[in-house]
């Protein structure tokens, strides 16, 4: 029996996306940064996100490095933080080098040591992408990184999602995708995906009409569907 696909996307799924700002407040103890830096680093990928689906839905080409830097614009301003020295510059290369959630080195390595194809599909620049997961050493684990760097809009566009088919020759039943964001899940399900999502703050789920086909706490779920 052929091996599922099995296609993580990778921040908030595989990558801490409030490692940027945890660490950077731990660094370099600001006072001032350590009271609030979990409400910054919230701000901030509601920003992100927000603006991936704004320029998607008007069909506007950028990418995502160039979003990520101005949603944190937009959280510093918010916070009155913008002349910070030097904040803004260490929060972005922080976002480089996001630390894994825990049990994630431990599912790719079982995934691949099983032999299942395993990819990532992000919005994340391809520089972003490599960065992150060389410095995390999941790299080795994985068939290749697909970005949405080249087409210029973001998921849930099915531009995105039809990438995984082209690269691995596949159809889309053959995929599991895995998202911790419900929406990308989702999306993934409207494409044809088998998708799960990763519930890792124990949210409701989203209120659409494309539902994820299983969710979990965390990515230690998807070893019960290989």
């Amino acid at each position: 029996m052929e091996k599922k696909i099995v296609v993580f996307d990778a921040y908030g799924t595989l990558f801490d996306v409030n490692a940027a700002a945890r660490t950077y407040s731990q660094k370099y103890a600001d006072d001032t940064f350590l009271k609030i830096w979990k409400k910054v680093s919230t701000l901030w990928r509601e920003k992100q996100i927000s603006y991936t689906w704004f320029y998607t839905s008007m069909a506007y080409k950028t990418n995502f490095w160039k979003v990520t830097e101005d949603a944190l614009d937009y959280a510093l301003e918010y916070y009155q933080l913008s002349k910070s020295p030097g904040l803004k510059d260490n929060l972005l290369s922080l976002y480089k080098t996001l630390d894994l959630f825990p049990e994630v080195l431990e599912v790719l390595k079982h995934l691949n040591q099983e032999g299942y194809p395993i990819a990532i599909l992000s919005n994340g620049t391809v520089d972003m992408l490599n960065s992150a997961a060389k410095n995390a050493r999941v790299f080795e684990y994985l068939n290749v990184i697909l970005s949405a760097e080249d087409i210029g809009l973001f998921k849930p566009n099915g531009q995105i999602y039809s990438k995984v088919l082209q690269h691995f020759s596949c159809k889309a039943d053959n995929v599991i995708f895995v998202s911790s964001n419900g929406w990308d899940a989702a999306g993934g399900s409207a494409f044809g995906f088998s998708t799960l999502w990763v519930n890792r703050a124990g949210l409701p789920e989203e209120k659409m009409f494309w539902q994820p086909t299983w969710s979990g706490s965390d990515l230690n779920s998807v070893l019960a569907l290989v």
